[in-house]
């Protein structure tokens, strides 16, 4: 395993599964066209790990997979009979942002929480009623004459 630097480590290329089969019949109606869905693998050699990204209707899912013969049997499980395309990360020219894609709507689908939230302190009480531990950092520090 490679030395993973202070500020973390990021999958900078990945490559993105066109599944030709659809996992539910609703599915395949809805995705009109040769593939009925996509999902993404990227390798990271700092952890010697392979991360899969597949974004669902009700959820999305990372997983993470030690590389080894457990691993090699999933990813040829999801590459088998499906097309595959390789490509870099890119930073330039993103847009300012994306509609529908924002931090709140992108971490519940993450969670499999059902919210309307749209802003994040909407999302905060929503998972706390809906049963999330709090744990707040952001606490005033007290000031050093307070007894």
């Amino acid at each position: 395993m490679n030395e993973v630097s202070a500020y973390g480590i990021e999958a900078r290329r990945w490559t993105v599964i066109f599944h030709r089969k659809a996992s539910h019949w609703i599915f395949r109606l809805i995705a009109l066209g040769h593939f009925k869905h996509v999902s993404a693998l990227a390798w990271v050699p700092e952890l010697s790990q392979w991360w899969v990204y597949d974004v669902g209707f009700r959820r999305t899912y990372l997983r993470v997979l030690v590389d080894g013969r457990a691993a090699q049997g999933i990813i040829a499980g999801l590459v088998k009979g499906n097309a595959t395309v390789t490509i870099d990360v890119r930073e330039e020219n993103l847009p300012l942002m994306r509609l529908g894609m924002f931090c709140t709507t992108a971490i519940a689908h993450l969670l499999g929480i059902r919210t309307s939230a749209l802003r994040p302190d909407t999302l905060y009480r929503h998972l706390v009623a809906q049963g999330g531990t709090v744990r707040d950092d952001g606490q005033p520090e007290p000031s050093p004459d307070c007894p």
